[in-house]
């Protein structure tokens, strides 16, 4: 069955009440396999709600965030509602949201998957930042699950567009299990202000990052280094093949992980340099790095073994 409806009934419909979405955009919505098709363009001054199991295909419609009359913009432009979802063919925006910093739930990401499994596959998200802001929020895509005694959510990350994001461009953590693969992600909007990274995977959470083209950053203090690919803590098994890294980062790939492994990568720096420029940097045990090519850093490697003439093979510290 095919019907439009504005968001704010579609998800009273779905949520007998419980919707807190802008009724901006009007979707088609197929009931028989669970997906919610995008009419036009469109602006929200709320999150859209994706309904349980349901699918947001945005048949290459543009989505905007906006600060409400009178108020600030709060939270994800696309968030789920339960433990399944998938946003697809979206391109997801914001528009001069004011700089007010904001917590928790809160904090601005144009799709936010909050212990959720499914699939993010062939969006573009663009500017999603608020301006020239130093708030630590601003994540394109984030996902996270922090019932660690749950199953892992198993998530698929492909084919996404990032440009003009805030903090990061991807960022997974907790009980989370990503395929990260072949987006392409630009330079974080707000680097001369916060530490921002490309992707970062944190604490439990175990991916596979591959065939991604990704933007380095630059921080310009001197205690802590800005990134392309960051994994810190994440879970044994975790590999980085296949990426290209481009731009100007302090480190293009920061490993504080154990039992990790990169290879195969393309990691390039051009641009000024700060207190740190490494292109691969190891700071955990049992890692393994093998065949990656690193160009136009001053330091190629940090705490690995810098392979003899004539081989691709570095071993972990």
């Amino acid at each position: 069955m095919h019907r439009a409806w504005p968001v704010a009934l579609l998800l009273l419909l779905a949520f007998s009440g419980s919707a807190n979405a802008a009724d901006g955009c009007v979707f088609h919505v197929s009931q028989n396999n669970a997906t919610w098709t995008l009419d036009a363009d469109c602006t929200v001054d709320q999150s859209i709600v994706v309904p349980d199991g349901y699918t947001l295909d945005g048949a290459q419609h543009t989505i905007t965030a906006i600060d409400p009359v009178g108020g600030f913009y709060r939270g994800a432009i696309i968030v789920n509602a339960g433990g399944s979802a998938s946003v697809t063919n979206t391109v997801i925006s914001a528009a001069m949201l004011a700089d007010v910093c904001q917590d928790g739930n809160n904090r601005l990401r144009g799709i936010f998957f909050n212990g959720a499994s499914g699939v993010i596959r062939g969006n573009a998200i663009l500017n999603v930042n608020k301006g020239g802001s130093g708030c630590q929020e601003g994540n394109a895509i984030e996902v996270r699950n922090i019932d660690l005694r749950s199953p892992a959510a198993t998530v698929e990350i492909s084919e996404n567009l990032i440009e003009g994001f805030q903090k990061t461009g991807i960022v997974i953590s907790g009980a989370v299990d990503a395929e990260i693969r072949a987006n392409s992600i630009g330079p974080s909007s707000g680097q001369r202000l916060m530490v921002a990274n490309g992707i970062q995977v944190g604490t439990r959470a175990r991916a596979t990052i591959e065939f991604n083209t990704v933007a380095g950053n630059s921080w310009n203090g001197g205690d802590t280094a800005a990134t392309a690919i960051l994994l810190v803590d994440t879970a044994p098994g975790t590999l980085v093949r296949g990426n290209v890294i481009v731009g100007n980062a302090d480190v293009g790939i920061y490993v504080m992980a154990n039992g990790v492994r990169v290879e195969r990568n393309r990691v390039t720096d051009n641009g000024p340099d700060g207190a740190f420029d490494v292109g691969i940097g190891n700071y955990g045990d049992d890692n393994v790095f093998d065949g990656n090519s690193i160009t136009g850093y001053s330091q190629r490697y940090q705490n690995v073994t810098e392979p003899p003439s004539g081989t691709t093979t570095v071993a972990a510290r």
